[in-house]
């Protein structure tokens, strides 16, 4: 069984950001299997509570806002798109914890308000 490749070249990945901003129907596949890597790396090195699928998801949706905003003369691309994906799963994950408060905040003020009452039991 070969072993699964988790490295990116960094000049390979900013070749092909290039190449898609030029034309994105010809280099989309090979970026995005780029980009899922990428994103799945992050991910499984920060271990973020969110739901995988869906914060990979909104990941890739950041990703292709800003993949027009990519300048190799600013930065390397790993490091500009990992930026992104870290900064946006923290988002994701604040928001997730907000949310738990929130509700768990919500069900508690519920049971205060509407106690659950025993009915006396007849002897």
């Amino acid at each position: 069984m070969a072993k699964k490749n988790h490295y990116i070249d960094n000049k390979k990945f900013e070749e092909l950001i290039v190449a898609y901003q030029k034309d994105p129907n010809q280099y989309g596949d090979e970026l995005f299997k780029l980009f899922d890597l990428l994103v799945t790396n992050v991910m499984d090195s920060f271990s973020f509570a969110v739901d995988k699928d869906d914060a990979k998801q909104e990941c890739f949706v950041l990703i292709l806002k800003t993949l027009k905003n990519f300048d190799s003369t600013k930065g390397s691309a790993f490091n500009f798109f990992t930026t992104i994906i870290v900064n946006n799963l923290k988002l994701i994950y604040t928001k997730n914890k907000k949310y738990v408060e929130k509700l768990n905040a919500y069900i508690e003020h519920q049971k205060e308000k509407y106690p659950f009452h025993e009915k006396p039991r007849d002897h």
